[in-house]
């Protein structure tokens, strides 16, 4: 994508967000609803302030769509798959386009699938600049048989993100390079996320409202997250190789429950974060901005960059202190959500890119807001205090003991996030098939984590 597209994109969805964020939070001011009360025991703002931020990103973001669509020559494809609940709401018929790099030559690929078979038709044009027709069918065993236009049939196999083609001599790899060109694409994942989005805009607004009962919203997000595995079908079935026996692979129905379990968890986690300007938000922007750079770029996660940067800016008082919003329970549990998807969506190979992470890798994206929040249920539970009370126990209050700024404390945070999410992905890169040397790591950072935030800081 060139940066100029990456540029304008930012624009559009930061702009959006900027207004959409001033619109809500004027409106709550107006009405006087979804306004947070400072209490000076953990919430420490000084004013009165609208918890409008959910609603605005998330308007935000599907406005930018639009305004994309509109206003420039972007081209909208929709490529609902043949998984989950998705596959009856869809046509019976799905038309993509590709234009891919192989041995330094260009090719256009036109598929048409027909969700009712299990074969794809292939137009390609390119190479020796003659039009050609493939037939593509998989096999029980996972291969893919290629019928060419002579008649030939090859095999192929895709794993962890890799194309190779078999033969009875030996497994040759191919390294075909997808050339991104402008589009928006509107896929199964994609749609099922804006479907259970609006769900957690209007079930946790309400919470902003009258405060649900801690046992109640769980068992809300968990509907929620069963909802998005339903119409996605879209599960965490391979853990990796994180002991060095090879990949751990989850049966169906254990996959669907540790999927909504990790979706629910990474939810309340980033919940719990949302305790002082700009962290739960950061918590967001940087690892969206690592799995968007990282791979080919795609314009759903720079529309998300945007919106944040544009929350963000009301968030942290860029407009004046007096102008402030705040994520809400609407927001920080959107944040969440989204980012545990897109974790499971590149860590279980259903991105259309090809472009996949480690599993393991997804856990250096959330290592912060994650471990402080096992960190922070575990020493309730040993205290006999429930998990999901509020409290003054988290890694931030601890440094705000210590006599750091909240400006400060978010640079720090900052700063960490970047490192591990830095470090997770060059362990990615130097070990793909070595998962266990990543899990390792994370495993003693995660021991010396709990054992410097749960450490007595005397007030300074």
């Amino acid at each position: 994508m060139p940066n100029t597209s990456v540029i304008v994109i930012l624009t559009i969805s930061f702009f959006a967000s900027v207004t959409f964020n001033g619109f809500f939070r004027n409106l709550a001011k107006n009405f006087n609803v979804l306004i947070d009360i400072p209490d000076k025991s953990r919430k420490f703002h000084f004013r009165a302030t609208p918890l409008t931020g959910g609603v605005s990103i998330y308007v935000a973001a599907l406005v930018s769509a639009i305004l994309l669509i509109s206003l420039t020559n972007v081209s909208f494809e929709t490529n609902i798959s043949d998984r989950g609940l998705m596959k009856e709401l869809s046509s019976n018929e799905t038309n993509i386009s590709r234009s891919y790099e192989v041995d330094k030559k260009n090719y256009e690929l036109q598929i048409e699938k027909k969700n009712t078979e299990n074969s794809v038709s292939i137009n390609l044009n390119g190479g020796d600049d003659k039009s050609k027709s493939i037939q593509i069918i998989q096999n029980n065993d996972g291969t893919f048989e290629v019928i060419l236009p002579n008649g030939k049939i090859e095999t192929y196999k895709y794993d962890n993100g890799r194309v190779s083609i078999v033969s009875d001599i030996e497994t040759k790899p191919i390294t075909p390079k997808l050339i991104n060109t402008p589009r928006i694409n509107i896929d199964t994942t994609t749609l099922s996320m804006l479907i259970c989005g609006a769900l957690i805009i209007l079930i946790m607004t309400f919470d902003d409202l009258f405060e649900i009962r801690a046992s109640i919203r769980l068992i809300l997000q968990a509907c929620i997250a069963t909802l998005m595995v339903i119409l996605s079908d879209e599960t965490i079935t391979n853990l990796g190789n994180l002991f060095g026996e090879g990949n751990i692979i989850l049966p169906p129905i254990w996959s669907e429950v540790f999927t909504i379990f990790c979706i629910v968890g990474i939810m309340n986690a980033f919940n719990m974060s949302d305790g002082l300007n700009g962290i739960c938000a950061s918590f967001g922007l940087i690892p969206i901005a690592f799995i968007g750079f990282s791979g080919p770029v795609h314009y759903g996660t720079i529309i998300l960059m945007g919106v944040l940067l544009g929350f963000l800016a009301y968030n942290l008082g860029w407009f004046g202190k007096k102008r402030r919003a705040f994520l809400g329970d609407s927001g920080s549990n959107s944040i969440g959500f989204a980012i545990a998807v897109l974790c499971i969506y590149y860590s279980q190979g259903y991105s259309t890119s090809g472009y996949v992470i480690n599993p393991v890798t997804a856990l250096w994206l959330v290592a912060i807001p994650l471990l402080d929040c096992i960190g922070v249920m575990t020493s309730r539970a040993i205290k006999g205090v429930m998990p999901f009370r509020p409290g003054r126990d988290h890694f931030h209050h601890k440094l705000l003991d210590y006599g750091l700024s909240p400006k400060k404390i978010l640079l720090i945070y900052v700063f960490i996030t970047i490192a591990l999410c830095s470090f997770g992905m060059m362990l990615n890169q130097i070990y793909p098939n070595k998962e266990f040397i990543s899990f390792a790591a994370f495993i003693i950072f995660s021991i010396m984590f709990y054992v410097l935030t749960r450490k007595k800081i005397n007030n300074v």
